[in-house]
């Protein structure tokens, strides 16, 4: 993963906090983003040389709405109550109504020079995602192989959205859509390293194989990223 820090500070919330969340209220918000991931795939899927003007939008906009989900879903991992993160949530959310999503992510670069003013303490490095928390909460075995379940579905489902994207690049090419294409992957990126980081943590039982899927995942995504900013 590719990210400048201070953007990747944006988005790595959730690291050090314990999490608030049931582990069937985890299970059904990684569910949630599974499916808009599917619903995307069939946009995705569905442009062509004739339709690309009017389905290119429609699929972006999907991204919107799955970055959108998953910072609701740090949100609720990290207690819904920290007002440093929210005011970097409502930041990134500012980020997502604007057509220039990479032009406004460089914007906040140069505002929060200093990431401690997001995440109310220390500098981080991108090694403190993936730190253990404090408080981990007590998932049962079975608790913990539902998270990983529907973590894994996310996964083949996600991957085949990318790889549709993928797919699409040749044709999107002619039109001036890879740009924001590029743009609403990288800033998903480091959404879904949070939560898979997040995951890791809560499933102890299975975290090898929630590494696994989520190395797994990180190559397919930067395999997209790197061929829409070629």
């Amino acid at each position: 993963m590719h990210f400048k820090p201070t953007i990747l500070a944006l988005l790595g919330l959730s690291a050090s906090a314990s999490a608030s969340v049931s582990a069937s209220q985890m299970t059904a918000n990684i569910d949630q983003i599974t499916e808009l991931s599917a619903s995307t795939n069939d946009i995705a899927e569905s442009i062509s040389i004739t339709n690309f003007f009017s389905t290119a939008p429609q699929m972006i906009n999907n991204f919107k709405d799955i970055i959108q989900t998953v910072t609701n879903d740090i949100t609720a991992m990290n207690g819904g109550d920290n007002s440093e993160s929210k005011r970097s949530l409502k930041a990134r959310q500012e980020c997502l109504n604007v057509e220039e999503i990479e032009e406004c992510l460089e914007d906040l670069e140069e505002i929060i020079q200093d990431p401690s003013e997001i995440l109310g303490g220390a500098k981080r490095s991108i090694k403190v995602v993936g730190k253990k928390r404090q408080e981990p909460p007590s998932y049962s075995a079975t608790e913990q192989e539902a998270v990983c379940n529907s973590f894994r579905s996310f996964v083949t489902v996600h991957q085949q959205l990318l790889m549709t994207v993928i797919g699409k690049h040749g044709l999107l090419s002619l039109t001036p859509f890879t740009q924001p294409v590029a743009s609403v992957l990288r800033t998903l990126e480091g959404g879904v390293d949070t939560i898979a980081f997040s995951i890791i943590d809560d499933v102890p039982t299975c975290a090898q194989d929630a590494t696994q899927n989520k190395n797994s995942l990180d190559s397919t995504l930067n395999d997209a990223i790197n061929t829409y900013q070629a």
